[in-house]
Order: structure tokens, then C-alpha cells, then sequence
């Protein structure tokens, strides 16, 4: 039996509880690989917990228990018809979620200027005179998921790196939000691009996973900040180094990338802001 882990252990490990378990095994997309037949004890394997992410996850994103048995076939769940389904209702929720977030910032943003309708831009401490077109903004410490955006070049894989952030985060129990971006860095002579989306809350961050995505973390300083409106995202180094040449100082550097989230912006044709970190 050392293979199998009782009913009473899943639910410890994936903090699910053990009525929904039992639920899942009644509508037949999460039956027990061993059931005792003398107590009706059930038991599982570990194959089988991440079938159990799947279903959380999905459940997550708003794919009703009643539907669920229509991704069961010949006594297995199929997992990839399920992923897709969810994928495309989280697509929907992050768009409403977006829609809402853009609607607080405007809502915000007047409350901070009337007459403008734009935020108010907090005072710089540092003291650096910044070239036409750039203002300063002091921010606070920024957690962040990352993933690795070799490339970009439509909005819809923009969407695919999204989602992939916030199903990661439910992972890893942490509650991520807007706004979101890209972290464009050049360290060592090496550039490297990561999409971003923001860690909320106080819980601490994990370690990171492996080898594979060290960064899947990133903590951001609180910082004074050279900013610039910007009307598109921008796809390669050279773009993003030469919006920000006036600006940036020495070899090594990161330039944040983020979606203002603003209605006002985006109505204006600049949606998007670069963000430079200060050197004094």
C-alpha cells in the first residue's frame, strides 16, 4: 500500500476537502486508484495529483462541477480538452478583470486631477533635471512573477504568457494582479526580456522552483523613476534602449515596461509607459 495515499493525505496536500474528493469520485472525474472494499477507504497515487491541479484550477476559473464530467473519456479525464476550456474562460476573466482595473484607475485618476483627468505624478526627491518628454514618479517596492517572452509580435500571445502567469500563482498560492508588463534588462552585455505580472499581498515569496526559471520571482526597489508615455509595446533592445537613451546611465540597467491601465491613456494613443530607474 505503499504506493497509494489515503483519501485523508490528498486533502492535506492540496488542500482540498475530502467531501469535494468524494464528490469528484461520485460524478467520476477524480475516481480512488484503490478502494478498500471491506472499510471504502479510497486511496490514490501520486500520478494522480495533478489531475487534481487541473480540476482546482479549472474550478478556479469558472468551469461549473457539472460540466466537468463532460471531459471524462473511457474513465480518464481528458486533460488537455479540459486546459483549453479553462484557458479560454481565464482569457475572458483576465479581458473583465482588465476592463474593471482600467475603470478604477480613471476613476482615480480624477479624483487626483479634475482638470486633466490624468493621475497626479508624485514629486521627485532626487533632484535630476529629465529631458522633454520623460517625468519623474517614486514607487514603491514591486514583487513580481516573471516568465521568459522570447518573443512578442500579437496580443494574443501576449494573452498565452497571462494566463500562464496566473495559473503559476494560484500554483504557488499567491494572489497576483495587474498591471502587468515587460522587464526588459541588459546585464553583462546579455539582454533578456521576461513578461511580468504584479504579486499582491504579504504573503513571502517562495523559493525559486529550479534551474529552469530562476527568476520566476523578481523583487523590484523602491526607487525615484525616469517615466515616458509610449503608444505601442516595444518588441526588441534596440527600440526600448533608444526610447530611453537620455536617460539611462552606465552598462547594466532594467527598463520596466507596464500597461497604465488608464482609459484616459489609452484614448490619447499612449497606453504604455517605460520606466527607468534613476541613477544618482
Amino acid at each position: 500500500m505503499s504506493q497509494y495515499m489515503s483519501i485523508g493525505k490528498v486533502s492535506k496536500l492540496k488542500n482540498v476537502s475530502i467531501k469535494s474528493l468524494r464528490y469528484y469520485d461520485q460524478i467520476g472525474i477524480l475516481k480512488p486508484a484503490f478502494v478498500n472494499t471491506e472499510t471504502n477507504y479510497r486511496y490514490y497515487t501520486k500520478d494522480q495529483l495533478y489531475l487534481l491541479d487541473a480540476i482546482t484550477v479549472c474550478i478556479k476559473l469558472g468551469i461549473p462541477l457539472k460540466d466537468l464530467n463532460n471531459y471524462v473519456e473511457n474513465d480518464s479525464i481528458n486533460l488537455q480538452k479540459l486546459l483549453y476550456d479553462g484557458k479560454i474562460l481565464a482569457e475572458q476573466k483576465i479581458l473583465e478583470i482588465h476592463n474593471c482595473l482600467g475603470a478604477l484607475q480613471e476613476t482615480l485618476q480624477n479624483i487626483g486631477s479634475v482638470t486633466t483627468g490624468l493621475a497626479k505624478i508624485p514629486k521627485s526627491t532626487s533632484g535630476i533635471l529629465l529631458p522633454d518628454g520623460f517625468y519623474h514618479s517614486a514607487i514603491e517596492e514591486r514583487r513580481l512573477l516573471t516568465v521568459p517572452l522570447d518573443e512578442m509580435d500579437t496580443p494574443k500571445y501576449y494573452g498565452q504568457h497571462i494566463l500562464k502567469l496566473f495559473v503559476t500563482a494560484q500554483q504557488y498560492g499567491l494572489a497576483a494582479s495587474y498591471p502587468s508588463g515587460v522587464l526588459h534588462e541588459y546585464r553583462g552585455g546579455v539582454y533578456t526580456r521576461r513578461m511580468f505580472l504584479t504579486i499582491t499581498g504579504g504573503n513571502p515569496l517562495p523559493e525559486a522552483p529550479s534551474a529552469e526559471n530562476p527568476e520566476l520571482f523578481r523583487t523590484l526597489p523602491q526607487d525615484d523613476y525616469a517615466c515616458r508615455r509610449i503608444s505601442t509595446h516595444v518588441s526588441d533592445f534596440e527600440t526600448v534602449r533608444e526610447e530611453m537613451k537620455e536617460v539611462l546611465k552606465g552598462e547594466d540597467f532594467f527598463i520596466i515596461e507596464t500597461d497604465t491601465l488608464s482609459e484616459q491613456n489609452k484614448k490619447d494613443g499612449y497606453p504604455f509607459e517605460l520606466e527607468c530607474a534613476i541613477v544618482r
